[in-house]
């Protein structure tokens, strides 16, 4: 009888050289187990068989060798077979006996990959616990982003071996299958080492405890785009995607196989997603404030009585401190802060005596911002005060501030009721107050009473020079800033029986009487006066042009022209 046969398993096939010796069930298990053991005997038997089969190969065919010879030979083999037998098992028993007797756990066996072959229970256990539970570390990764991670205890996300039972099941390897199975397993135990996988604990309230715990670490808010305006450039700043952790997600990971996250993966999967910002994109927004940067914007104000242009051209940082970016429908939006705007328009400086209308000012900065074209401006003035001299007269008074005398006795009712007082003090209008309708800027009347001559304007240039004659000394013409206010192809004067050509009304000397420019006058008589005289005063006060410059200067100016008549 064979070793196999005393085993009661099937003899494993011969494998051919480089074949994969690789046991395949546990049947191959325990024969290989086996094999090992007595691998060096059996081989050196195999030896023999192999020089006894050569040898027999050479001896004469039986009908050469003497049957009894031959049976003697074979009863020998036999005999020294069964010897061999006997003898490995008796040192297979006597291993094994010793092992059952010492209560300890057979030698090779790793629980895990922590050995405890040849200790007893108790310390077997301890070594398990301190080894799992207290030595080991895993790594939590951050699953969204790899490069997070953080190293952390098992038992910290309820992941435990129980260690006690761990080493009882490694106790009970060899000594619970009857004697041929556990003699098998000590031989393979004892040759090529066994592991067994640890009991483990999977503590659910305490992973879920450990993640809510955890989701604050791994929180990461999510940022807005931002846009910002510095020294008139616009600075925007990309989004940027938050992190949460998924508790659910990451709890049912860690629920699916616990002992492979402690055992094989060696890790702790933290399931996180990203969290949107809530405006992504700054892109629309920086294009409207760099068109509003961008805007040519000009302030122009016109001063009609220095016949000046002044300008302001906002910088683009002085833009930037009108511009506020808010947020509307969930996006980034650009406005214009109007009372930043007022603000800025009352740093324009005009002078002591102008003032700007710093609500139209504002109006006009924000139609430019629009793309709107906004009109000129105009300059005003403020009231003046004039002190009364002994030897003053509304008369004089009105020829020194440039304003007929009805005008500037409105602000002054007191001079009505009881005359001039030297010494006090008038209120008198602003160089303007006889600018009543809206100014027609680009074009000018200048007239000298010194030098008798009349120049006409066009965007400051010279386009025109005329003689004229202005008011004789006992009827002079006033000096001042006027406007023409009216046309009348050919005006009557009753008080001095005469027709006035291509009149041109500027001013009231008196309530009641309208001074103007126009063409050399005509009595009723049909004769024509003072064409002889042109260039020297001649006039009641009005100022006259020869016919054909008088009708070309009529058709010129509309009203609201502005006539400056200089002494």
């Amino acid at each position: 009888m064979s070793l196999w046969q005393f085993l009661g398993i099937a003899k494993p096939a011969v494998l051919a050289p480089g074949t994969d010796r690789t046991p395949q069930t546990d049947v191959d298990h325990i024969m290989w187990s086996l094999s090992l053991a007595w691998q060096t005997p059996c081989n050196e038997a195999l030896w023999r068989d192999s020089k006894l089969m050569q040898a027999t190969s050479e001896l004469p065919t039986a009908r050469e060798i003497p049957s009894g010879q031959l049976r003697r030979a074979f009863t020998g083999l036999a005999l020294a077979l069964g010897a061999l037998t006997g003898l490995v098992l008796a040192i297979l028993l006597g291993v094994y006996g010793f092992f059952r007797i010492s209560d300890t756990i057979a030698p090779g066996i790793t629980v895990g990959s922590v050995p405890v072959g040849g200790l007893r229970l108790p310390d077997a256990a301890e070594k398990l616990d301190e080894a799992w539970n207290q030595d080991l570390v895993l790594t939590a990764v951050d699953t969204g982003e790899a490069g997070r991670t953080w190293q952390v205890l098992p038992g910290e996300f309820g992941l435990r071996v129980e260690a006690v039972e761990s080493a009882r099941e490694a106790h009970a390897y060899g000594r619970q299958s009857g004697l041929i199975s556990d003699v098998a397993d000590l031989v393979k135990s004892f040759t090529s080492g066994w592991e067994l996988a640890p009991v483990v604990l999977f503590d659910l309230s305490q992973a879920r405890a450990a993640l809510e715990t955890w989701a604050g670490t791994l929180s990461l808010p999510s940022s807005d785009a931002s846009l910002g305006i510095e020294a008139g450039q616009v600075v925007a700043t990309p989004s940027q995607l938050g992190r949460r952790l998924d508790v659910e997600a990451s709890l049912a990971l860690l629920t699916a196989d616990p002992a492979a996250i402690l055992l094989r993966y060696g890790f702790i999967p933290l399931v996180t997603e990203p969290v949107s910002p809530a405006i992504a994109d700054a892109a629309a927004a920086g294009v409207e404030a760099e068109r509003l940067l961008s805007q040519p914007i000009v302030l122009r104000a016109y001063d009609p009585v220095t016949d000046e242009w002044m300008e302001w051209a906002p910088t683009r940082v002085e833009i930037g401190r009108w511009l506020r970016v808010g947020r509307q429908d969930g996006q980034l939006s650009v406005s214009v802060n109007e009372e930043a705007v007022r603000a800025s328009v009352q740093q324009f400086s005009v002078g002591e005596e102008r003032v700007l209308d710093l609500e139209a000012a504002a109006q006009s900065l924000l139609a430019n911002l629009s793309g709107a074209a906004a009109e000129p401006l105009q300059l005003h003035y403020l009231p003046r005060y004039y002190q009364v001299l002994p030897q003053d007269t509304l008369i004089s008074i009105s020829f020194k501030v440039g304003i007929p005398y009805w005008k500037w006795l409105e602000s002054n009712p007191q001079v009505t009721a009881r005359g001039l007082v030297p010494g006090e003090s008038l209120s008198i209008p602003p160089r303007d107050a006889m600018l009543e309708l809206p100014v027609i800027q680009g074009k000018r009347i200048v007239i000298s009473i010194p030098e008798q001559r009349m120049w006409v304007y066009q965007d400051g240039q010279v386009i025109r020079e005329h003689l004229v004659s202005t008011g004789i000394p006992n009827s002079p013409t006033m000096p001042g800033l006027f406007q023409v206010k009216s046309h009348f192809l050919n005006a009557y004067a009753s008080k001095w029986d005469l027709y006035m050509p291509h009149f041109l009304g500027i001013y009231h000397a008196v309530p009641n009487l309208l001074n103007g420019i126009h063409g050399l006058p005509l009595l009723s008589n049909g004769v024509r006066l003072w064409a002889n005289v042109l260039g020297q005063p001649a006039s009641y006060g009005c100022v006259i042009l020869d016919l054909q410059a008088a009708e070309e200067l009529y058709n010129w100016a509309e009203d609201g022209v502005v006539v400056e008549i200089r002494s």
